[in-house]
């Protein structure tokens, strides 16, 4: 029974490995059919007293939409790591294929590696976002000029009422 709980939908386990090894959280990308409970026959897991385990569906790499069972302890880090797959594996042709999907669902939310700042998610957007973040520089660089100037305009300020004050006692 070889599990990985990286990509998987359930609550506790919502890091995702992507295809390029990076980790990001992610979630389910089509929405659950049925309660995770809501099954029979019952599958109960390891814990003292024992309880029925959710089933959920994988997202992770290896195992795109295979369902499997877990312990509700084990997702948040306790329990005796009780994990059972409730489908066979997938030939690598769907696997493959449900993974790619997978993906595409999570770049279109903006979820996916796609989304980071400067991506390609359609015809001209990545070199859109190289604009708008030069324009941004830009805007920056006339705020700190701006700053600058007044900080010294105010300092001359001050240095203006403090010589007319100083004037002022001297002349009394």
């Amino acid at each position: 029974m070889s599990w990985s709980s990286s990509g998987s939908s359930a609550p506790g386990f919502r890091a995702a490995t992507g295809r390029r090894g990076a980790v990001t959280e992610r979630r389910s990308p089509v929405v659950y059919r049925d309660n995770p409970m809501a099954y029979e026959p019952v599958k109960l897991c390891y814990c003292n007293p024992r309880k029925k385990a959710p089933r959920w569906i994988s997202w992770s790499e290896q195992n795109p939409g295979r369902r499997y069972y877990t312990c509700v302890d084990a997702m948040n880090g306790g329990g005796y790591g009780y994990v059972e797959w409730h489908d066979p594996p997938l030939p690598d042709f769907w696997s493959d294929l449900l993974g790619d999907l997978r993906d595409e669902v999570w770049k279109l939310r903006g979820q996916g590696q796609g989304a980071a700042a400067g991506s390609v998610q359609g015809e001209g957007s990545g070199t859109m976002v190289l604009e708008l973040q030069e324009q941004l520089k830009e805007k920056e660089a006339q705020i700190a000029a701006m700053k600058r100037k007044y900080e010294n305009l105010f300092f001359l300020f001050i240095v203006f009422v403090v010589g007319l004050v100083a004037r002022k006692m001297l002349m009394q």
